[in-house]
């Protein structure tokens, strides 16, 4: 199967399956929009020559969530989101055989097809009322970008540096070359959890957390380097806002 069409037929499913579930209990389904602040903890496993400081970066979600009730209380929510992730890092390092003084700067923006699938409890019936939600999600990596910048100084007052920036593609190895995109595995998987609140005219506001569980690194080219690769993983603090349309009883 062609894979670019496997995230968006394996999404629609869930949310079909949600739909099927209609004529037996409540359903509803509305547009849903929402930021996110995330972050990867880059590290370099086993390099103690360089120091990594890691940072945050804000994105954007938007899609479409259903919400299929599972008795007066209970629900479930699937969700189909274009979802912006990334993270920002400084490297720094001292090479003391030659007094040379690095740092260095990256930026990553992530785009992903997102589908969690959330159990939901609500205090009033109908999804109303304050919410406690959890449940696993899956991502499916579309692309991005980076850039970086590095700079370095001997003692002697000599300089170098550079930078570059260019795309993100999923995969598993990286290619190395000067004009090759940053590759990152393609497929996320996690965790997530948090907090809502459902107004009776459809409104509904959410507050989360997700935790990746995959290593998103990709390995380097068989033979290049005896250096462990990179490795990462998908954090996120996520606040929406969501309109469903449709009956609650």
């Amino acid at each position: 199967m062609n894979k670019t069409f496997s995230p968006i037929l394996f999404a629609s499913a869930l949310v079909l399956a949600a739909t099927s579930a209609h004529a037996q209990s409540s359903f509803r389904i509305g547009p849903k929009v929402g930021i996110n602040q995330s972050f990867g903890r880059f590290e370099y496993p086993g390099n103690d020559y360089l120091k990594v400081t890691n940072s945050s970066r804000s994105g954007a979600e938007a899609g479409l969530v259903a919400q299929v009730g599972l008795g007066t209380h209970w629900s479930v929510q699937p969700a189909v989101l274009y979802s912006q992730k990334g993270f920002s890092f400084d490297e720094d390092a001292y090479d003391a055989p030659y007094d040379y003084t690095y740092h260095g700067e990256y930026e990553f923006r992530f785009n992903y097809l997102a589908v969690p699938l959330n159990v939901m409890y609500s205090s009033q019936e109908g999804g109303q009322g304050l919410q406690v939600f959890a449940g696993p999600y899956v991502g499916f990596l579309l692309g991005g970008k980076y850039k970086s910048a590095q700079n370095g100084r001997y003692g002697n007052g000599a300089t170098r540096g550079g930078s570059g920036e260019g795309d993100v593609e999923a995969g598993d190895t990286y290619k190395n070359g000067p004009k090759d995109p940053y590759v990152s595995q393609g497929l996320d998987v996690g965790l997530q959890g948090g907090l809502g609140y459902g107004f009776g005219n459809g409104l509904q506001m959410q507050l989360g957390y997700s935790q990746g569980l995959r290593e998103l690194g990709a390995k380097y080219e068989a033979g290049r380097t005896n250096a462990k690769p990179p490795t990462y993983r998908s954090h996120a603090f996520q606040f929406s806002v969501a309109y469903l349309f449709g009956s609650n009883k």
